[in-house]
């Protein structure tokens, strides 16, 4: 049988797994020892046990489900919900505040998680049912969201990234370095769009109508930007 045949056997079946139901890892797995077992030899699988045995013990790959973990707590902690009512005080009165503070908040989240699925969540759960309230234009809000959320594939520490340069053996922490500056660009960038369209598409963000915030308050509501930072 071909490489190419096998190939399409492996995208067929990865598919038609995942459509299923099952489990992505007992996709994985068992695609994998399916086709070894019927396709290659047998006694390949002990190179399986012993590459999964190995890739366990990876201390590259132990940061990945750590990061997992603590953005799992961050996200039921309620550090989300203070950040984004700091981030209202800060940039209510601006033309499109809330959206620049949500690209604020994920920039924050990716730097403290390393994850894009916590950002995306908390953001549809917070941002997007005060902004439509607002009269956000939904294709704005959600564009936010999604392209602000994905920042934590680039800023450090990234998940995606450790696992790429696992792979490819190149050095961890300059990939991580690398992403930084990248990630911040595109957050600029966001920023500046939405002003962009804030004050040349007026009918896609409301004018403001947050009353003026005194600035002790908005000094005060700085202290739930003091547990992420750390």
């Amino acid at each position: 049988m071909t490489p190419n045949i096998i190939l399409i056997i492996m995208f067929g079946g990865l598919t038609l797994f995942m459509l299923s139901g099952l489990p992505i890892a007992f996709v994985l797995g068992g695609l994998s020892l399916l086709l070894t077992v019927t396709l290659w030899n047998a006694e390949a699988v002990v190179i399986m046990v012993l590459q999964i045995f190995d890739t366990m013990r990876s201390e590259a790959l132990l940061g990945i489900p750590l990061y997992i973990l603590m953005a799992g707590i961050l996200q039921r902690s309620g550090v989300i919900q203070d950040l984004y009512q700091a981030m209202e005080l800060w940039f209510g009165r601006l033309r499109g505040g809330l959206a620049i503070g949500t690209v604020v908040i994920c920039v924050i989240m990716a730097a403290m998680t390393g994850v894009v699925g916590a950002a995306v969540t908390a953001m549809a759960v917070l941002a997007m049912p005060e902004m439509l309230k607002r009269g956000y234009d939904p294709k704005l809000v959600t564009g936010t969201i999604c392209a602000s959320g994905t920042l934590g594939i680039l800023i450090p520490p990234s998940v995606l990234t450790i696992v790429y340069a696992v792979t490819a053996q190149v050095s961890i922490g300059k990939m991580l370095i690398a992403g930084l500056v990248p990630g911040l660009i595109l957050a600029s960038l966001y920023i500046t769009y939405i002003l962009y369209v804030a004050y040349t598409k007026p009918h896609m963000v409301p004018a403001s109508t947050h009353e003026r915030v005194p600035m002790a308050a908005k000094l005060k509501s700085l202290r739930s930007v003091v547990l992420p930072a750390m």
